[in-house]
């Protein structure tokens, strides 16, 4: 007789594959750019004003922040109320905080808005798990990383020793972490183009065979694009206004010109006046009108020079406005990327810890025994559609959504006449690591009297 308990074994170590028509991923893994919010959702948004004529961008501290998305499937933001979120993509939702601020507010000038997702929504587990209920969803998290978040499997004619259950938390515990170490790695990459103003994302050598790598760093492109397209914003506006300054300080000393000439003939004309006034050739009332004429004159000039001198300053202030943005970015690519070393060596630290852990509780263990002939578990995931519920078997690789729900069931297999089987699988200890965990080598031969 076959063993169930053994081709599982040999399932989850990655020795079979399940192959089943019926095992398939109802969906593909969640991507920011097209994800639909939901409620129960952990939102930052952040709003803010760019005033074109100081060229200052002012953020709203008293509106931005983090903020859940109800049961009702709205956001309330102060001066923009309610606003519905669910079944929106971030891009939406950034839309339609913008109209409804405009629509109360009435406020002028370039405003803008920005939507991050802070924490999804949850993944439920349910049947035969150690702890069913709900499982924190990070992106790119697989059936079996939330089952090994829930404890592993679980059935009461199943005995399983301390060791396995605590090498089966140490397995999710470590998937976990080293999914969170890919999403660092590629947001450490994100920030080096940016550092190095290159448009594309260099080649991350620890993301190249993993299967979650495409959608993270498809993710971090998108925020590359965004942050890349504001700076490129910024200074599109600030060479604008510099050609328009250059442009009239150009057409001021032009008028500059023209003013000093009629200065000259001015003065020219006072002088002879002044000449026929002392002979007694003319009145002098028209001396008076030429002095008149020649105050105006350098009146006039010199507002002409002032308003040139207020533009160049301008210009001035711009050319400093724009070394501001590029240095800003550059200081806060830098301070990320301190950040990001420091939770990437942080991870790589509890992965080793992890590892540890899953080689020890191996190791004190002697795999299970159960006393009952059992099938491979059957794993069906829920999820919510437009047209209702979408159920189906999937297997262990099965990519997830925010708010699915997984039913674990370990049904009973066939023990040939009846009779109670008693099945053994041993583990050899080895310690993963640091990219990934393999929870099962060779299986122990069965006991003696059996197939």
């Amino acid at each position: 007789m076959r063993n169930p308990w053994l081709l599982w074994a040999l399932v989850l170590s990655g020795g079979l594959a399940t192959g089943s028509p019926a095992q398939t991923d109802p969906a593909p893994p969640v991507t920011v750019q097209d994800y639909h919010l939901g409620p129960r959702e952990k939102l930052f948004i952040r709003i803010g004003q760019w005033d074109p004529v100081s060229q200052t961008y002012t953020a709203w501290p008293d509106v931005s922040g983090e903020y859940w998305v109800g049961a009702d499937g709205l956001v309330s933001i102060p001066m923009a109320g309610p606003v519905r979120a669910a079944g929106l993509t971030v891009t939406e939702l950034s839309t339609a905080i913008l109209t409804q601020v405009q629509t109360r507010m009435g406020v002028s000038g370039e405003i803008d808005a920005s939507v991050e997702i802070i924490a999804y929504r949850p993944v439920y587990v349910m049947g035969e798990v150690q702890t069913p209920g709900a499982v924190a969803y990070l992106p790119g998290m697989n059936v079996i990383e939330a089952i090994g978040l829930a404890g592993g499997f679980r059935r009461a004619e199943t005995a399983f020793l301390q060791g396995e259950r605590s090498a089966l938390a140490s397995l999710g515990a470590h998937e976990v972490l080293r999914l969170d170490l890919m999403r660092r790695l590629a947001t450490m990459a994100r920030l080096q183009a940016e550092l190095a103003s290159t448009d594309t994302i260099p080649t991350v050598a620890e993301l190249q065979d993993d299967p979650a790598a495409p959608a993270l760093l498809a993710r971090e492109a998108e925020i590359k694009a965004a942050r890349d397209s504001e700076v490129t914003a910024q200074l599109a506006q600030i060479a604008a206004l510099e050609k328009l300054l250059a442009a009239e300080i150009d057409r001021l000393g032009k008028q500059i010109t023209l003013r000093g000439e009629q200065l000259e003939l001015a003065q020219a004309g006072l002088a002879n006046t002044t000449d026929l006034v002392e002979r007694g050739l003319t009145t002098a009332s028209r001396r008076m009108d030429l002095q008149s004429l020649v105050a105006d004159q350098e009146v006039r000039l010199l507002e002409l020079e002032t308003a040139r001198l207020t533009a160049e300053q301008r210009l001035t202030e711009a050319g400093a406005r724009r070394l501001d943005i590029l240095n800003s970015r550059k200081r806060d690519i830098l301070d990320a990327l301190a950040v990001a070393e420091g939770e990437i060596a942080a991870l790589r630290a509890r992965m080793k810890t992890e590892a540890a852990l899953y080689a020890e509780a191996i190791s004190s263990g002697e795999g299970f025994v159960t006393t009952e002939g059992m099938a491979a578990p059957v794993i069906e995931l829920t999820r919510k559609a437009a047209g209702g519920l979408i159920r189906a078997e999937v297997d262990r690789a099965a990519a997830l959504q925010p708010g699915d729900v997984i039913e674990v069931r370990l049904p009973l297999g066939d023990v040939g006449g009846g009779g109670r089987a008693v099945t053994q699988s041993k583990v050899i200890p080895s310690a993963p690591n640091s990219a990934s965990v393999s929870p099962a080598g060779p299986s122990a031969p069965p006991p003696e009297g059996h197939d």
